[in-house]
């Protein structure tokens, strides 16, 4: 197989989309395309056919019974119309100057544009013309002015249309990429790949005539842009209904061959030609010389208006196996490319026709290059438990088939060739061209290497990534979308809610709004809509979940009304709507002497919960090799880059603390920090030490409602948190698992219970909170990060392992373990705060349940669950091997680092 022309950047890239549509299963520019220099002889020919079926492919491999046989969840919908629609919106999203995807035939395309495409592509073939790359069928040298793209005017003899007209092919149509009726080749001259054919246009395919020069019309299809001769046979202009069908109308695809009457007669059809249909498939629109007649369908067919599942896909692919390869559409074949969208057109999902941009159209991606083989397979085998999948290399991609009988993982692709080692040295370039079933280890020990060791990218169609693979899946665009009417729905939930900081927003002073989902958006991204109802540019920010957060940041928002929304198009997840003061406003809390430290305005839910995620997330988000620590938390909480809730009451209240924690205190006063910001209930208990055989027991709850001295809300927060200091200790977070009268309580070993802002109390008294969850990247190992203090005040991070997060399952004497902060619920009638009791916990569906699954196995069990949970892709033992040195020698970096920080101390103090 020829696919090997290095992966442009760039205007480069530009110019090889604009150029190579197909850039399918042809020999690059760079010559490491042919087989590796060797006299050719009886044992290794130079060139030869491949069999039939390929090396390591059974005949009922190449069968969709089989497939149909070893496929799971074959029925499941991959996506839905609205799904589709949603993803064919999205890919009108443009990209260096391109849609992502198809183009839009509704308008004329501007002057502007069509202007520099041109110029674009004639800069491309006239550097490979003038350096020799591209030669005629000959080999010879040709000139740049000869193909129409030399240096002068590029309009030069150009007559645009002067209104939009759209035709349809009638025919096969080949697309020059200059303007010359004639081929350009690559040294080594094989004909079957013209470097001037950029595509092919297909009998009743829509074909919009953008101008002309000399015999030519200058043409594009949904998909590419072209020459193409006036000698074409091409319908007459479309209008009304007939135009109508052929932009927007579903598609018949013939699964035999039908003769149809045309406003000039019969018009035989081929099997696999898309017709368009206007009423679901009872009649057809077929266009001819004449014009266009919507006639009745009586043939064998199916319609484009269905969902997407893995058998209906399987089955579309198996019905072109065996069909000709043709490069850029030569003859009618299909290069790797065309063939997936061919598969894909009949869906109604209009994917893109280069390969680079099929693996970067789907609903996510990923990237996997330089990952070991083994990464690779595991990372292609979750990605088919969640959709439909693509593997693709510079100028190749597959549609994944899964595994055969014998694990062995195959696909399914249109290929031009392959290379295959010879036993005594050299290799055979093997002949395909067609669309065939393959396994992935062709061309293993040649120049090319084998097809998985290829493979850069790993693309799904389907709805998110699940835990799996959500670290390292790249989402496509959104959709794009609107600010929602006046009078319009507009609302969040607690899955899926919208915060602002300030609370109060005015005008001059910058504004975050914060998203916060418990489940994956996709690719649901937050916009901003200000007064007016124009679309804000703000800086965007996210965090990997769960729970999965978005923030947008303006410096200086306008005074006004505005909206806030989470959407993919119409799949619209939250909004709300707002407003953003002209000035700064009056200090929110009262000034009264018994007044308590604050009154809890918002309630403890599973929205709340999610942004004290968030907040603690944020707050030690950095780079996890960056062994940073910080003098104190005051330090750390007045970085506005970290702190999401800096400035939050807008009364420059951050200014007058000093919160310099130990280690017991720094999860109470992460927690107390939040609840203040945002107005929410706040207690704790003064607890026992425990003893042996007796856990630490805790008393009466002391509270936010208690009334402290100050003036302003911060003192009254700096007064309420000394008496979080003096009344919690290392023993407080280490009571009883099923004690109801704690702070904390233990929950299960899952991503959903463990989230941010979580604490872990070890059997011997030190205190963490989870600060993150960094993904498994591909050919990686993820991690758990803790944030903890030290007696003097610093700040540092560690990550999980045994030898830092201390654990063990008995709890006569303690429990250890992590543990999520007791829900509190302040009745405002009777000013009372009152705390959830596990009962009620482990029914709880607004609150994480409480469990004492942690306990329920060995040690050993423990340290693996949590190692499962950062680690969702099984690690091999060499990488988990190399997990633990790095985090050993983490541990020792910071046990000499806290030394000489003692060292230095005594020697300052003398």
């Amino acid at each position: 197989m020829r696919a090997r022309r290095p992966k442009p950047n760039g205007t480069g890239l530009l110019a090889a989309l604009l150029v190579l549509v197909t850039a399918c299963g042809a020999s690059d520019d760079s010559g490491k395309g042919g087989p590796s220099a060797n006299t050719s002889t009886a044992e290794c020919p130079a060139k030869g056919p491949a069999p039939n079926p390929l090396p390591h492919v059974g005949t009922e491999q190449r069968t969709l019974a089989y497939w149909i046989s070893r496929t799971a969840h074959l029925d499941d919908v991959v996506l839905d119309g609205a799904a589709i629609a949603r993803h064919n919106r999205a890919l009108l999203t443009m990209v260096d100057g391109e849609p992502l995807g198809q183009m839009d035939l509704h308008a004329r395309p501007t002057p502007e544009w069509l202007a520099g495409q041109l110029a674009t592509r004639n800069g491309y073939m006239r550097e490979r013309i003038e350096n020799g790359t591209y030669l005629d069928s000959d080999g010879h040298r040709v000139g740049a002015e000869a193909f129409g793209v030399d240096r002068s005017d590029s309009s030069r003899g150009f007559a645009a249309t002067t209104t939009q007209e759209l035709r349809v092919a009638l025919e096969l149509v080949p697309m020059r990429c200059a303007p010359k009726n004639a081929g350009l080749y690559t040294k080594g001259i094989d004909l079957n790949f013209d470097r001037n054919l950029c595509s092919t246009a297909r009998p009743m395919d829509l074909i919009e005539v953008l101008g002309s020069t000399g015999d030519l019309w200058l043409v594009r299809t949904k998909y590419a842009l072209g020459w193409v001769s006036k000698t074409a046979k091409l319908s007459p202009p479309l209008d009304g209904a007939a135009r109508a069908a052929w932009l927007d109308g579903s598609r018949i695809v013939l699964r035999s061959a039908w003769k149809a009457r045309g406003p000039a007669g019969e018009v035989e059809l081929a099997p696999q030609t898309l017709l368009p249909t206007d009423d679901g498939g009872a009649t057809a629109w077929v266009a001819d010389a004449r014009g266009a007649a919507n006639v009745p369908f009586t043939g064998e067919r199916i319609t484009s208006n269905r969902s997407l599942t893995r058998r209906a896909v399987l089955a579309e692919a198996f019905s072109l196996i065996d069909t000709p390869y043709g490069w850029g559409g030569r003859e009618g074949g299909r290069d790797c490319s065309q063939f997936l969208l061919d598969v894909f057109d009949r869906f109604g999902l209009h994917i893109p026709r280069h390969s680079a941009r099929q693996a970067i159209g789907g609903s996510y991606s990923m990237d996997v290059t330089g990952t070991p083989d083994a990464d690779k397979t595991a990372i292609v085998d979750a990605a088919a438990e969640r959709g439909i999948v693509l593997l693709h290399f510079p100028g190749h991609i597959m549609l994944y088939l899964g595994r055969d009988a014998s694990g062995t993982p195959m696909a399914i692709h249109a290929f031009a060739e392959y290379l295959e080692p010879c036993k005594g040295g050299g290799e055979t370039l093997r002949t395909v061209d067609r669309v065939t079933v393959s396994d992935l280890t062709l061309g293993k020990g040649t120049s090319r290497t084998s097809f998985l060791e290829r493979i850069t990218r790993v693309t799904v169609l389907g709805s998110d990534a699940g835990e799996t693979l959500e670290g390292i899946a790249q989402y496509r665009p959104p959709a794009a979308f609107d600010a929602p009417a006046d009078g319009a729905a507009c609302a969040d939930t607690d899955e899926a809610a919208l915060f602002r900081s300030p609370a109060r927003p005015h005008a001059g002073a910058p504004m975050r709004v914060i998203a916060t989902l418990s489940g994956a958006p996709g690719a649901a991204r937050l916009a901003l809509f200000g007064p007016g109802g124009a679309r804000v540019d703000a800086e965007a920010h996210r965090l990997p979940g769960p729970p999965f957060v978005e923030w947008n940041e303006v410096a200086a928002p306008a005074a006004g009304a505005w909206v806030a929304v989470v959407a993919d198009g119409d799949r619209v997840l939250a909004c709300e709507r707002f407003r953003v003061s002209a000035s700064q406003p009056a200090q929110w809390t009262p000034t009264e002497p018994d007044a308590p430290a604050w009154t809890a305005r918002l309630k403890w839910e599973r929205d709340t919960e999610n942004l004290y995620a968030a907040f603690v997330a944020q707050l030690f988000n950095f780079p996890p090799d960056e062994d940073r620590t910080w003098t104190n938390l005051q330090a750390l909480l007045q970085d506005p880059k970290q702190n999401l809730l800096l400035n939050h009451l807008s009364e420059g209240e951050d200014a007058a603390l000093e919160l310099e924690p130990d280690c017991a205190d720094l999860p109470y006063f992460l927690r107390t920090y939040f609840a203040w910001k945002l107005g929410l209930p706040l207690a704790f208990r003064r607890c026992s030490r425990g003893r042996e055989g007796v856990p630490p027991s805790c008393g009466d709850m002391n509270t936010n409602l208690t009334p402290v001295a100050g003036e302003t809300s911060a003192e009254r927060f700096a007064s309420f948190v000394r008496m979080v200091a003096s009344g919690v200790h290392s023993a407080t977070a280490r009571t009883a698992p099923a004690d109801d009268a704690t702070d904390v309580y233990p929950v299960d070993l899952t991503r959903e219970a463990l989230l941010p802002g979580t604490v872990f109390a070890d059997p011997y008294g030190h205190l963490l909170v989870i600060a993150s969850w960094v993904p498994q990247p591909a050919g990686g190992y993820g991690m758990l990060i803790g944030a903890e203090a030290q007696p003097d005040g610093t700040i540092g991070r560690r990550r999980f392992w045994e030898g830092t997060f201390l654990f063990t399952p008995e709890t006569k004497d303690v429990g250890a373990g992590f543990k999520a902060w007791r829900p509190l619920v302040y009745d405002a009638k009777e000013k009372v705060i009152t705390a959830l009791t596990n009962d009620e916990l482990k029914k709880s569906r607004e609150h994480t349940r409480w469990s004492n699954a942690q306990y329920g196995g060995t040690k050993a069990d423990f340290y693996a669950r949590v190692d499962a949970l950062a680690n969702p892709r099984p690690l091999d033992p060499e990488r988990a091997q190399l997990a633990l040195v790095d985090a050993l020698e983490e541990a020792v970096k910071r046990r000499v680092l806290s030394v000489q920080n003692g060292v230095d101390y005594m020697n300052g103090v003398g």
